[in-house]
């Protein structure tokens, strides 16, 4: 008889949880089921979602499976420890779950996290105008603290010359997806922008800015949450192995595309600010035209996508699409300086 999930989701489901007396929220993404009580969260990663097994990383063996969770729990938990919790073993017995250690016994692993308030998201902190110079600086100084924490090690013998390359390639192609909204001629543009700029400056990627590689995982402002002052990163661990090493300011571009595109280039100024102060040093300015291209041509996509399903995404979209239209037309100009 094949392995089925079932009976541990449908238990999340009626709230048959130790520790919870209600019947939690239940929400389903392409990864994982998600299951929010007052005031803890739970989730557990899916093992038959074909799209996400055959694009991403195949995680319906049970192996596959404890291994990437473990990874994804380290990530985030280091990045945010009050947030994640710990990392639970879960099984069915009868009618009971039971909640143990995250052993191989173990029929499931599941995460235990502090419920977070969604109105501290940044992104709808920002789509609310709710993000105030200060903020921003406070944001870009506490993301470089944040990031320090997982980058403990040295990236070596690695080429950013071919990961830029296969960054670009990936940014085709999830924005194809959306060529309804962004024609092709358009985007065709940005990702041309990238190339010329990556074959242009050959030397440089395959030298000094390949000794600038980190791990960065998936951060921007969906996943970001600033409150009371405090930035918190969330389900930031990426779902493919090779997009977590990536030049070291990918994660300061991704936040930053979107304060400057959902809020102001005041706010993104600011941040920048805040960051360098925290790690006293100096942003190289030629990284930042096909760093925010890059950044914002994911993110307008990305919010394409969810307005489909989600009409509060709607303006956003619009206005991260004029954004990028606009911040295009600007660095193309002829005095524009995107070389070595």
């Amino acid at each position: 008889m094949s392995y089925s999930q079932r009976p541990l989701i449908e238990a999340f489901k009626r709230g048959e949880v130790p520790g919870e007396s209600t019947v939690p929220k239940h929400i389903e993404t392409v990864i994982s089921n998600v299951f929010l009580f007052p005031e803890r969260v739970y989730k557990v990663y899916k093992d038959d979602n074909e799209f996400f097994n055959k694009n991403f990383r195949d995680i319906s063996a049970k192996e596959a499976r404890f291994s990437f969770t473990r990874k994804d729990f380290v990530w985030n938990s280091t990045l945010s420890p009050s947030i994640y919790l710990e990392l639970k073993g879960a099984a069915v017995a009868g009618a009971s779950m039971q909640l143990a250690e995250p052993g191989d016994s173990a029929e499931e692993l599941v995460f235990l996290m502090n419920r977070i308030d969604s109105k501290d998201i940044l992104f709808e902190k920002l789509s609310r105008g709710e993000v105030s110079v200060a903020d921003a600086y406070a944001i870009g100084g506490q993301l470089a603290g944040n990031l320090a924490k997982v980058r403990t090690r040295a990236i070596t013998g690695l080429n950013y010359f071919e990961i830029f390359e296969r960054e670009i390639r990936d940014v085709r192609e999830w924005i194809q997806g959306v060529s309804e909204y962004i024609p092709e001629e358009e985007w065709k543009k940005y990702c041309d922008f990238m190339e010329e700029f990556r074959q242009t400056n050959r030397a440089w990627h395959e030298g000094e800015l390949s000794e600038q590689l980190a791990y960065s995982g998936d951060a921007h402002s969906h996943n970001a949450v600033f409150s009371n002052g405090a930035l918190y990163l969330m389900d930031t661990y990426a779902p493919k192995e090779e997009w977590m090493v990536a030049h070291n300011l990918i994660p300061f571009y991704r936040i930053g595309a979107d304060l400057w595109a959902l809020g102001s280039k005041e706010l993104f100024d600011s941040y920048a600010r805040g960051y360098e102060a925290a790690l006293e040093t100096t942003l190289d300015p030629r990284l930042q035209a096909p760093f925010i291209i890059y950044a914002a041509s994911i993110m307008v996509s990305y919010l394409y996508m969810l307005q489909k399903t989600d009409t509060d995404k709607k303006e956003a979209a619009k206005k991260y699409h004029e954004f990028i239209q606009r911040y295009y037309k600007e660095i193309t100009n002829p005095d524009a300086q995107i070389t070595v």
